[in-house]
């Protein structure tokens, strides 16, 4: 894992979320939403430990990409988290059709290679929504001292 400083990755941050933010959104957008969510959770969980270097926090590389393994290390429960499970439309095989499941931890595969969220009850634009809740509750807890 590159190091980044606390600074670094609060720029990630406000970068990510200001690129992606366009309507409507393409899966490249998404994408930017998706890291600058991850990029905020980072910071936030680096200032609470007052750690100023991501290789340092240990958090960091156990959860990797997925937000709700960091939701859980800020302690942050409910009404923030992603659905645990999703898919996407099935591959069509010769032997039939082969599933594509994935956690919160993959959506940025998902939308790096142009997938398209089709579980049950859960869009793009749910994961959008989702995401965009995560947001504002991150620019709540940077802003604070």
């Amino acid at each position: 894992m590159i190091p980044f400083t606390d600074k670094e990755i609060e720029r990630a941050w406000r970068e990510n979320k200001r690129a992606s933010d366009r309507n409507p959104r393409t899966n490249a957008h998404r994408l930017l939403l998706f890291y600058a969510v991850e990029c905020g959770l980072k910071a936030i969980l680096m200032r609470r430990q007052g750690k100023r270097r991501s290789d340092v926090c240990q958090e960091i590389s156990e959860c990797q990409h997925d937000v709700n393994k960091l939701l859980d290390c800020l302690g942050v429960q409910g009404s923030l988290r992603l659905p645990a499970q999703l898919s996407m439309e099935p591959i069509k095989t010769k032997n039939g059709n082969e599933q594509r499941r994935f956690t919160p931890g993959d959506i940025n595969q998902m939308w790096r290679y142009g997938g398209v969220c089709s579980s049950a009850g859960t869009t793009d634009q749910d994961l959008e929504k989702k995401l965009l809740e995560i947001v504002q509750w991150i620019d709540g807890e940077l802003r604070r001292p």
